[in-house]
Protein backbone atom coordinates (compact mmCIF):
# COMPACT_ATOMS: atom_id res chain seq x y z
CA UNK A 1 0.00 0.00 0.00
CA UNK A 2 0.62 3.53 -0.43
CA UNK A 3 0.71 5.40 3.02
CA UNK A 4 1.96 8.91 3.93
CA UNK A 5 3.91 9.02 7.70
CA UNK A 6 4.31 12.86 8.87
CA UNK A 7 6.99 13.04 11.62
CA UNK A 8 8.54 10.18 10.11
CA UNK A 9 11.92 10.99 10.95
CA UNK A 10 11.01 11.34 14.61
CA UNK A 11 11.29 8.66 17.42
CA UNK A 12 7.98 6.59 16.77
CA UNK A 13 7.72 7.45 12.65
CA UNK A 14 11.60 6.00 12.06
CA UNK A 15 10.65 2.86 13.60
CA UNK A 16 7.19 2.76 11.61
CA UNK A 17 8.87 3.76 8.38
CA UNK A 18 11.50 0.76 8.79
CA UNK A 19 8.92 -1.52 9.62
CA UNK A 20 6.31 -0.53 6.61
CA UNK A 21 9.05 -0.49 4.17
CA UNK A 22 10.52 -4.03 5.37
CA UNK A 23 7.38 -5.15 4.28
CA UNK A 24 7.09 -3.89 0.87
CA UNK A 25 5.06 -0.63 1.40
CA UNK A 26 5.74 2.50 -0.28
CA UNK A 27 6.18 5.03 1.88
CA UNK A 28 6.02 8.69 1.87
CA UNK A 29 8.12 10.68 4.77
CA UNK A 30 7.89 14.01 5.87
CA UNK A 31 9.41 15.94 8.40
CA UNK A 32 10.62 18.85 9.16
CA UNK A 33 13.90 17.95 11.12
CA UNK A 34 13.17 19.81 14.10
CA UNK A 35 15.73 19.80 17.37
CA UNK A 36 13.33 21.34 19.34
CA UNK A 37 15.98 23.20 21.32
CA UNK A 38 16.34 19.79 22.77
CA UNK A 39 20.06 18.68 21.26
CA UNK A 40 22.09 20.23 18.12
CA UNK A 41 21.27 19.82 14.55
CA UNK A 42 24.55 17.85 13.97
CA UNK A 43 23.40 15.47 17.39
CA UNK A 44 19.90 15.01 15.27
CA UNK A 45 21.76 14.43 12.29
CA UNK A 46 23.86 11.70 14.13
CA UNK A 47 20.57 10.17 15.69
CA UNK A 48 18.62 10.51 12.33
CA UNK A 49 21.21 8.46 10.78
CA UNK A 50 20.90 5.71 13.67
CA UNK A 51 17.06 5.76 13.35
CA UNK A 52 17.18 5.11 9.87
CA UNK A 53 19.71 2.58 9.03
CA UNK A 54 17.48 -0.22 8.73
CA UNK A 55 14.91 1.70 6.29
CA UNK A 56 14.73 -0.34 2.56
CA UNK A 57 15.48 3.04 0.61
CA UNK A 58 13.85 1.73 -2.39
CA UNK A 59 10.33 1.67 -1.22
CA UNK A 60 10.65 5.29 0.59
CA UNK A 61 10.70 8.90 -0.20
CA UNK A 62 11.79 11.54 2.16
CA UNK A 63 9.98 15.34 1.97
CA UNK A 64 11.48 17.44 4.13
CA UNK A 65 9.05 20.07 5.27
CA UNK A 66 6.33 21.35 7.60
CA UNK A 67 3.48 19.88 6.68
CA UNK A 68 1.88 23.79 7.90
CA UNK A 69 3.17 24.60 4.57
CA UNK A 70 0.10 24.04 1.92
CA UNK A 71 2.77 23.39 -1.24
CA UNK A 72 4.65 20.55 1.29
CA UNK A 73 1.62 18.86 1.71
CA UNK A 74 0.89 18.94 -2.09
CA UNK A 75 4.17 17.95 -2.72
CA UNK A 76 3.47 14.71 0.05
CA UNK A 77 -0.41 13.95 -1.04
CA UNK A 78 0.91 13.84 -5.00
CA UNK A 79 2.12 10.54 -3.89
CA UNK A 80 -1.11 9.32 -3.64
CA UNK A 81 -1.34 7.77 -0.35
CA UNK A 82 -3.71 5.27 0.55
CA UNK A 83 -3.27 6.19 4.25
CA UNK A 84 -2.38 8.50 6.34
CA UNK A 85 -0.33 8.54 9.17
CA UNK A 86 -0.11 11.63 11.84
CA UNK A 87 2.59 11.56 13.73
CA UNK A 88 3.88 15.06 13.66
CA UNK A 89 4.17 17.21 16.80
CA UNK A 90 6.05 18.30 19.41
CA UNK A 91 8.49 15.49 21.09
CA UNK A 92 7.72 16.59 24.58
CA UNK A 93 4.21 17.85 26.47
CA UNK A 94 6.36 20.43 28.58
CA UNK A 95 7.46 22.10 24.80
CA UNK A 96 3.46 22.82 24.33
CA UNK A 97 2.85 23.45 27.70
CA UNK A 98 6.21 26.34 27.96
CA UNK A 99 4.91 28.41 24.79
CA UNK A 100 0.93 27.50 24.14
CA UNK A 101 0.74 30.89 21.66
CA UNK A 102 3.18 29.01 19.47
CA UNK A 103 1.80 24.85 20.24
CA UNK A 104 -1.51 24.94 20.44
CA UNK A 105 -1.48 26.54 16.56
CA UNK A 106 0.76 23.91 15.17
CA UNK A 107 -0.68 20.72 16.98
CA UNK A 108 -4.46 21.67 15.69
CA UNK A 109 -3.22 23.14 12.68
CA UNK A 110 -0.94 20.67 11.47
CA UNK A 111 -3.99 18.07 12.01
CA UNK A 112 -6.73 19.87 10.31
CA UNK A 113 -3.78 20.71 7.04
CA UNK A 114 -3.44 16.92 7.13
CA UNK A 115 -7.39 16.24 7.43
CA UNK A 116 -8.08 18.73 4.40
CA UNK A 117 -5.90 17.23 2.00
CA UNK A 118 -6.60 13.72 3.06
CA UNK A 119 -10.65 14.09 2.85
CA UNK A 120 -9.68 15.93 -1.06
CA UNK A 121 -7.27 13.08 -1.97
CA UNK A 122 -9.88 10.33 -0.80
CA UNK A 123 -7.45 8.55 1.47
CA UNK A 124 -8.84 5.06 2.40
CA UNK A 125 -8.06 5.98 6.14
CA UNK A 126 -6.62 8.63 8.46
CA UNK A 127 -4.39 7.73 11.51
CA UNK A 128 -4.24 10.42 14.09
CA UNK A 129 -1.38 9.55 16.90
CA UNK A 130 -2.70 11.35 20.31
CA UNK A 131 -1.79 10.60 23.97
CA UNK A 132 -3.14 9.17 27.51
CA UNK A 133 -2.57 12.73 28.30
CA UNK A 134 -6.36 13.22 26.90
CA UNK A 135 -7.31 11.38 29.93
CA UNK A 136 -6.15 13.48 32.21
CA UNK A 137 -6.11 11.98 36.11
CA UNK A 138 -6.61 8.74 35.35
CA UNK A 139 -7.14 5.35 37.16
CA UNK A 140 -6.16 1.52 36.36
CA UNK A 141 -7.96 0.23 33.62
CA UNK A 142 -9.12 2.93 31.83
CA UNK A 143 -10.97 2.35 28.59
CA UNK A 144 -11.07 4.15 25.28
CA UNK A 145 -14.29 5.78 26.12
CA UNK A 146 -13.65 6.82 29.55
CA UNK A 147 -13.79 10.57 30.57
CA UNK A 148 -11.31 12.79 28.89
CA UNK A 149 -10.53 15.77 31.00
CA UNK A 150 -6.79 16.90 30.40
CA UNK A 151 -4.65 17.93 32.76
CA UNK A 152 -2.17 20.60 30.55
CA UNK A 153 -2.23 22.54 27.12
CA UNK A 154 -0.67 19.86 25.28
CA UNK A 155 -3.55 17.05 26.41
CA UNK A 156 -6.36 19.74 25.34
CA UNK A 157 -4.54 20.11 22.10
CA UNK A 158 -4.36 16.54 21.52
CA UNK A 159 -7.64 16.43 22.31
CA UNK A 160 -8.84 19.05 20.07
CA UNK A 161 -7.32 17.21 17.37
CA UNK A 162 -9.29 13.69 18.46
CA UNK A 163 -12.73 16.10 17.48
CA UNK A 164 -11.21 17.80 14.29
CA UNK A 165 -10.95 13.86 13.21
CA UNK A 166 -14.04 13.45 14.19
CA UNK A 167 -15.64 16.24 12.62
CA UNK A 168 -13.75 15.40 9.11
CA UNK A 169 -15.23 11.74 9.87
CA UNK A 170 -19.00 13.01 10.17
CA UNK A 171 -18.85 15.72 7.51
CA UNK A 172 -17.67 13.88 4.40
CA UNK A 173 -17.33 9.91 5.71
CA UNK A 174 -13.64 9.72 6.49
CA UNK A 175 -12.46 6.78 7.92
CA UNK A 176 -10.21 7.21 10.53
CA UNK A 177 -8.10 5.45 13.41
CA UNK A 178 -6.94 6.98 16.74
CA UNK A 179 -4.34 5.85 18.49
CA UNK A 180 -3.68 7.08 22.40
CA UNK A 181 0.27 5.98 22.98
CA UNK A 182 1.68 6.46 26.61
CA UNK A 183 5.13 6.60 27.88
CA UNK A 184 7.11 5.46 25.08
CA UNK A 185 11.11 5.04 25.43
CA UNK A 186 13.42 2.40 23.95
CA UNK A 187 16.57 2.67 21.52
CA UNK A 188 17.18 5.94 19.31
CA UNK A 189 14.76 8.36 21.73
CA UNK A 190 16.20 11.90 22.43
CA UNK A 191 17.51 12.88 25.98
CA UNK A 192 15.13 14.98 26.87
CA UNK A 193 12.55 12.75 28.19
CA UNK A 194 11.72 11.22 31.52
CA UNK A 195 13.45 6.78 30.78
CA UNK A 196 16.76 9.30 29.03
CA UNK A 197 16.49 11.68 32.08
CA UNK A 198 16.61 9.11 34.74
CA UNK A 199 19.26 6.53 32.60
CA UNK A 200 21.57 10.01 32.52
CA UNK A 201 21.41 10.40 35.77
CA UNK A 202 22.18 6.73 37.01
CA UNK A 203 24.98 6.67 34.76
CA UNK A 204 26.56 9.18 36.37
CA UNK A 205 25.70 8.21 39.87
CA UNK A 206 24.04 11.40 40.55
CA UNK A 207 20.42 11.31 42.27
CA UNK A 208 17.54 10.62 40.63
CA UNK A 209 15.08 13.49 41.15
CA UNK A 210 10.98 11.92 41.00
CA UNK A 211 7.86 14.36 41.17
CA UNK A 212 5.31 11.91 43.16
CA UNK A 213 7.19 8.62 43.02
CA UNK A 214 3.52 7.08 43.54
CA UNK A 215 2.57 8.08 40.38
CA UNK A 216 2.30 5.86 37.60
CA UNK A 217 2.98 5.69 33.47
CA UNK A 218 1.81 2.61 31.29
CA UNK A 219 5.83 2.85 30.20
CA UNK A 220 5.43 1.60 26.16
CA UNK A 221 8.48 -0.05 24.34
CA UNK A 222 9.16 1.96 21.05
CA UNK A 223 8.52 -1.35 18.87
CA UNK A 224 5.49 -2.24 20.27
CA UNK A 225 4.08 1.01 19.91
CA UNK A 226 5.26 1.50 16.07
CA UNK A 227 3.93 -2.28 16.14
CA UNK A 228 0.70 -1.06 17.41
CA UNK A 229 0.02 1.75 15.31
CA UNK A 230 0.58 -0.17 12.29
CA UNK A 231 -2.15 -2.66 13.13
CA UNK A 232 -4.81 0.57 13.74
CA UNK A 233 -3.16 1.70 10.15
CA UNK A 234 -3.92 -1.23 8.09
CA UNK A 235 -7.04 -3.40 9.80
CA UNK A 236 -10.13 -2.72 8.29
CA UNK A 237 -11.39 -1.71 12.01
CA UNK A 238 -12.38 1.91 11.41
CA UNK A 239 -13.93 5.05 13.40
CA UNK A 240 -12.20 3.63 16.68
CA UNK A 241 -10.23 5.03 19.29
CA UNK A 242 -7.24 2.66 20.62
CA UNK A 243 -5.46 2.75 23.60
CA UNK A 244 -1.81 1.17 22.50
CA UNK A 245 0.16 0.87 25.51
CA UNK A 246 2.67 -1.77 27.88
CA UNK A 247 -1.08 -2.20 29.54
CA UNK A 248 0.73 -2.51 32.89
CA UNK A 249 1.80 1.13 34.49
CA UNK A 250 4.56 1.58 36.90
CA UNK A 251 5.18 3.80 39.63
CA UNK A 252 8.18 6.59 39.00
CA UNK A 253 10.09 5.28 42.11
CA UNK A 254 10.16 1.21 40.61
CA UNK A 255 10.85 2.54 37.30
CA UNK A 256 14.09 5.27 38.70
CA UNK A 257 14.82 1.37 40.90
CA UNK A 258 14.90 -0.55 38.17
CA UNK A 259 17.33 1.53 35.85
CA UNK A 260 19.78 1.79 39.22
CA UNK A 261 19.79 -2.09 39.32
CA UNK A 262 20.29 -2.67 35.41
CA UNK A 263 23.07 -0.19 35.60
CA UNK A 264 24.54 -0.99 38.88
CA UNK A 265 24.24 2.92 39.43
CA UNK A 266 24.92 4.16 42.62
CA UNK A 267 22.16 7.13 42.34
CA UNK A 268 20.04 8.04 45.37
CA UNK A 269 16.49 8.94 44.74
CA UNK A 270 14.83 12.14 45.65
CA UNK A 271 10.96 12.36 45.34
CA UNK A 272 9.74 16.21 45.23
CA UNK A 273 6.11 15.66 44.79
CA UNK A 274 3.72 16.56 42.82
CA UNK A 275 4.17 18.48 39.30
CA UNK A 276 0.87 20.74 38.06
CA UNK A 277 1.52 19.58 34.47
CA UNK A 278 1.69 16.34 34.91
CA UNK A 279 -1.63 14.27 35.39
CA UNK A 280 -1.84 11.23 38.21
CA UNK A 281 -2.01 8.11 36.00
CA UNK A 282 -1.99 4.16 35.78
CA UNK A 283 -2.72 1.17 33.66
CA UNK A 284 -4.60 2.11 29.90
CA UNK A 285 -6.86 -1.37 29.37
CA UNK A 286 -5.65 -2.59 25.97
CA UNK A 287 -8.44 -5.19 25.34
CA UNK A 288 -9.66 -3.32 22.50
CA UNK A 289 -6.89 -3.10 20.72
CA UNK A 290 -6.23 -6.92 21.35
CA UNK A 291 -9.05 -7.94 20.69
CA UNK A 292 -10.00 -5.77 17.22
CA UNK A 293 -5.74 -5.89 15.98
CA UNK A 294 -4.71 -8.53 17.65
CA UNK A 295 -2.11 -6.47 19.33
CA UNK A 296 0.28 -7.79 21.92
CA UNK A 297 3.13 -6.24 23.40
CA UNK A 298 6.20 -7.92 23.64
CA UNK A 299 8.43 -6.25 25.87
CA UNK A 300 7.75 -5.99 29.43
CA UNK A 301 9.70 -3.10 30.95
CA UNK A 302 12.76 -4.81 31.84
CA UNK A 303 13.80 -6.18 28.83
CA UNK A 304 12.62 -2.77 27.04
CA UNK A 305 15.12 -0.99 29.48
CA UNK A 306 17.92 -3.43 29.21
CA UNK A 307 17.56 -2.83 25.67
CA UNK A 308 17.57 0.78 25.85
CA UNK A 309 20.50 0.52 28.37
CA UNK A 310 22.65 -1.35 25.65
CA UNK A 311 21.92 1.25 22.96
CA UNK A 312 22.97 3.88 25.41
CA UNK A 313 25.99 2.44 26.40
CA UNK A 314 27.26 1.51 22.99
CA UNK A 315 25.12 4.79 20.88
CA UNK A 316 26.03 5.42 17.45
Amino acid sequence: MKILVTGGKGFIGTKIVEMLSKDGHKVTVVDNHDTYGIMTKQELDKLYKWRTRNWIAENIAMIPGDILDRLICLKAFSHNPEIVIHLATYPRAKIVDDDPIVGIPKVINTTTNMLWHAEKWAVKKFVYISSSMVYGDFVDGTKEDGKTKPKNIYGEAKLTGERMVKLFAKRDGLNYSIVRPSGVYGPGDMPDRVVSKFFEKAMKNETITLHNGDNKVDFTYRKDAARGIILSALSSVANVSFNITAGNATSLRTLAETIIKITGSKSDIEDIGNHKLYPMRGTLDIGRAKDLLEYEPEFTLEQGLKSYYDWLQNKI
